[in-house]
C-alpha cells in the first residue's frame, strides 16, 4: 500500500438522489415498526382523550388534590404526604378522623401533584370562594393534560414490554395487545378522573420493572438491577397491585426465558430491599379508621350482608368485571350499596362466576406449564383482581371501573393473542390479515366513540352524576351526589327563586332516595336539611340536623348549620313576641333551643312567655333550666323567684 492518500471521487448530483431514494425505500411504511406503533398509539390515546383537556375537578379529584392540604403546600408537603395515608388530610378536616376503613398509601401521585401546585402557584392570597374556583378549575385543566401524557407514556412503555418480552418476534400480536389496551372504554375513568393517576403510573412502573429486570438477565449489570428495583419501588408507592410482581416477575422468566421457577424466585431477591422499604414507610404512614368506619356501609360495603351473602356476591361482581371488559355497554363512576345488591348461592350466575374462574384457573395453571404466553395473560389477570375482590381484604368499595385497570392488561394481551390466531386460521394469507384490520379498525372507531361519550360525563360532578342517576339509579352515593349537583344549580339562581327552588326539591328527591337506601347516612340529613331551610322551610330541616347531632356529631357543618337555625328561630320568636300571638312565640323559642340547647337566651325569652301567659310552671321550669346553664344569667334568679311566689298564691 503506497503512503498517498486516496482520495474519494466526487458525488454527483446524480448519484445523491439515487442515495437517497435508496435510502427512504430502506424505511417501508410497516405495521411491524415498533416507532410507527408507538406514533399510532399516542395518536389514539391523545384523539381519544383530548377532549378531557377542559375538564374540571370529578369525583375523588377534591379528596386527592384540591381539598388536600398536603397537595396545595406544594413540594413542601411531600414530607406530609409520605407520612400519612392518601386521604387523612381531607377526612380528618371533614370528619375529624379518618372514616375509609383500611389504608391507602399511595403517595407517589400525591406528589406529583403537589408538584404541579408547585409549579402553578401554592401562594394564593386572600382570593375570595370564586377566586378560587376560577383558579381550581383553571389548574385542573393542565392535570388533565398531564394525565393524558402520562397516559400516553405509559402505552409505549407497555408496547416496549410487549415487543421485548410478551410477544417477542411477533410485533404485529404486540401491536395489536397495546390496540386492545388502549381503546378500552373502561379506562376512561382511569384517565378523564385526574385522581386515578396512581393507577397509570403503577402499571407504567409495574411495566419498567419487568423491562429492567429482563434487561439485567441479559447484561448481568448493576446498574441494571438498581434502575429495577427503584421502578419497583415507585410502582408500589403509585398502588398497592406491585406486589403481584413478587409472584409475576418469576413466572416471567419462567415463561418467556425458560428459566426454572427456582432462578425467577431468587432473581426477585434484591427486590425484596425496595419492598421492605415500603412496608417500613406504609406501617408509618398508615393509621386505623375512625371509630365507626367499618360499622358504614359506605366504607364496608357487605356490612349487611350475611357471610354466605357476602361470598356469593364477592363471586358475582368477578362476573360482573369480565361483563365490562367484553361488552364496556354500561359504564357509572360508582358501584357502591345499593347498587349492587346482595346475592345468595341461589342466584344462577354465581355458580356460573364461581365455574368461569376455577375454569381459568385450571386453564392457567395447565398453560403455565407448558409455558404458553395465556398463562401468563390469566395471571396477570387474576393476580390484579384477586387485590380487588375483596375475598381477603376490605378495599371499601364492591367494585369499580378503575379497579380493573390492571387486569386488562392480561386480558389486552390474551384477546390480541387469540384474535391474531384466530384469524391466522383462514386459508387465504391475504383474508386474514385484510380481517384482522378490518375487525381492528371497527374495533377503534367503535371503541372511540364510546370512550369520547363518557368522556364528556367526567367534565365535573354535576355533568357526572346528574348523567350516572339515571344508569345507577340505586346507589346511594350517585343519588347523593346528584342531589349536591342539584344544589350547585341551585345556588346559581340567586335571582329567580322559583328556579332555585325547583333545582333545590329535585336535590331533595335524590336525598330522599338515597336515604330510603341507607336511613343512616348522615350527610344526606345535612345537606338535606340545608335544602330545606334554604327554602324557608326550617322545621323540616330540624329534625335531619338533630339526628345528625345525636348519631353523628363530629360531621362537618352540624353544629354550624344548627346555631344558625337557633339564631333563626330566636329572631323569629322576638318577632312574635312583639304581636300577640304568644304560642307562635312559645314555638319558636321551643325550637331554638332544639337546635342548641345550652343556648342562655332561649330559654330566657321561653320562660318570659310562658310567665306571660300565665303557664307558671313551665316558666320556671325554662327558667330553672336556664338556670342550671348560666346561673348568673341576667335578672333570671329573680325572675324565677316572682313566679314561684306569684304561682302559690
Amino acid at each position: 500500500m503506497s503512503g498517498k492518500t486516496k482520495q474519494k471521487a466526487p458525488i454527483h448530483a446524480h448519484q445523491q438522489n439515487d442515495d437517497n431514494k435508496t435510502a427512504l425505500s430502506a424505511f417501508k411504511f410497516s405495521l411491524t415498526d415498533f416507532r410507527l406503533q408507538a406514533i399510532f398509539l399516542a395518536l389514539i390515546g391523545f384523539l381519544f382523550y383530548a377532549n378531557t383537556f377542559s375538564h374540571e375537578a370529578a369525583f375523588d379529584d377534591r379528596m386527592a388534590i384540591t381539598d388536600n392540604e398536603y397537595v396545595q403546600q406544594g413540594v413542601a408537603g411531600i414530607g406530609g404526604i409520605l407520612t400519612t395515608d392518601a386521604f387523612q388530610s381531607y377526612l380528618e378536616h371533614k370528619n375529624g378522623s379518618n372514616q375509609l376503613a383500611g389504608g391507602r398509601y399511595r403517595p407517589l401521585s400525591l406528589i406529583s401533584f403537589a408538584v404541579e401546585q408547585q409549579l402553578m402557584g401554592t401562594d394564593h392570597g386572600s382570593e375570595n370562594a370564586n377566586e378560587k374556583e376560577l383558579r381550581v378549575a383553571d389548574e385542573m385543566h393542565m392535570r388533565h393534560v398531564v394525565n393524558v401524557l402520562l397516559y400516553i407514556f405509559s402505552l409505549i412503555v407497555l408496547l416496549t414490554l410487549f415487543h421485548r418480552v410478551i410477544f417477542p418476534g411477533e410485533p404485529i400480536i404486540a401491536f395489536l395487545a397495546a390496540i386492545v389496551f388502549v381503546i378500552h372504554p373502561l379506562h376512561s375513568e382511569v384517565v378523564a378522573n385526574v385522581k386515578s393517576r396512581d393507577e397509570i403510573l403503577s402499571v407504567l412502573f409495574i411495566s419498567l420493572t419487568i423491562l429492567r429486570a429482563f434487561a439485567f438477565k441479559e447484561s448481568g449489570k448493576m446498574k441494571d438491577l438498581f434502575i429495577g428495583c427503584l421502578f419497583f419501588f415507585c410502582a408500589l408507592l403509585s398502588k398497592e397491585y406491585a406486589v403481584t410482581l413478587i409472584v409475576i416477575l418469576p413466572v416471567a422468566f419462567y415463561i418467556f426465558k425458560s428459566e426454572p421457577l427456582q432462578y425467577g424466585f431468587k432473581t426477585f431477591l434484591p427486590y425484596l430491599i425496595p419492598f421492605g422499604i415500603y412496608v417500613l414507610l406504609r406501617f408509618n404512614a398508615v393509621t386505623a379508621a375512625g371509630e365507626g368506619a367499618e360499622n358504614n356501609v359506605m366504607n364496608n360495603p357487605y356490612l349487611y350482608a350475611t357471610g354466605a351473602q357476602k361470598i356469593a356476591s364477592e363471586i358475582f361482581v368477578l362476573l360482573n368485571y369480565l361483563k365490562l371488559l367484553l361488552f364496556p355497554d354500561v359504564l357509572v363512576a360508582d358501584y357502591g350499596y345499593n347498587q349492587l345488591p346482595y346475592v345468595s348461592f341461589s342466584n344462577l350466575l354465581v355458580w356460573v362466576s364461581l365455574a368461569v374462574h376455577i375454569l381459568l384457573v385450571g386453564v392457567m395453571v395447565m398453560l403455565l406449564r407448558k409455558r404458553h404466553v395465556i398463562g401468563f395473560a390469566i395471571l396477570f389477570y387474576l393476580a390484579n383482581l384477586l387485590l380487588v375482590s375483596n375475598l381477603f381484604v376490605n378495599i371499601g368499595a364492591p367494585m369499580g371501573e378503575r379497579l380493573i385497570y390492571h387486569s386488562s392488561v392480561g386480558f389486552a394481551i390474551a384477546v390480541a393473542y387469540l384474535l391474531y390466531k384466530g384469524f391466522g386460521m383462514l386459508n387465504i394469507a391475504t383474508i386474514s390479515k385484510s380481517g384482522l384490520a378490518g375487525f381492528a379498525v371497527v374495533l377503534v372507531l367503535v371503541s372511540g366513540f364510546k370512550t369520547i361519550e363518557r368522556n364528556k360525563d367526567w367534565k365535573n360532578d354535576v355533568t357526572l352524576f346528574l348523567t350516572d342517576v339515571k344508569k345507577s339509579p340505586n346507589s346511594v352515593l350517585v343519588n347523593n351526589n346528584a342531589a349536591a349537583a342539584c344544589m350547585s344549580f341551585a345556588k346559581k339562581e340567586k335571582q329567580d327563586i322559583v328556579a332555585r327552588n325547583e333545582w333545590l326539591t329535585k336535590a331533595i328527591q335524590y336525598f330522599d332516595k338515597a336515604l330510603s337506601l341507607y336511613p343512616d347516612y348522615y350527610l344526606c340529613r345535612v345537606n338535606r336539611g340545608l335544602c330545606y331551610y334554604n327554602m324557608g322551610m326550617p322545621d323540616k330541616a330540624l329534625p335531619d340536623w338533630d339526628t345528625v347531632r345525636k348519631y353523628a356529631p363530629g360531621q362537618e357543618n352540624i353544629q354550624k348549620y344548627l346555631s344558625i337555625a337557633g339564631k333563626y328561630f330566636l329572631t323569629q320568636g322576638m318577632k312574635y313576641k312583639a304581636t300577640t300571638l304568644v304560642d307562635s312565640t312559645i314555638y319558636s323559642f321551643q325550637k331554638s333551643i332544639e337546635a342548641v340547647p345550652n343556648a342562655p337566651e332561649a330559654y330566657y325569652e321561653l320562660g318570659k312567655a310562658y310567665y306571660s301567659k300565665g303557664d307558671y310552671n313551665n316558666a320556671m321550669d325554662a327558667l330553672s333550666k336556664l338556670l342550671a346553664i348560666a346561673p348568673g344569667y341576667g335578672d333570671a334568679k329573680a325572675l324565677y323567684e316572682q313566679i314561684k311566689t306569684n304561682s302559690q298564691h
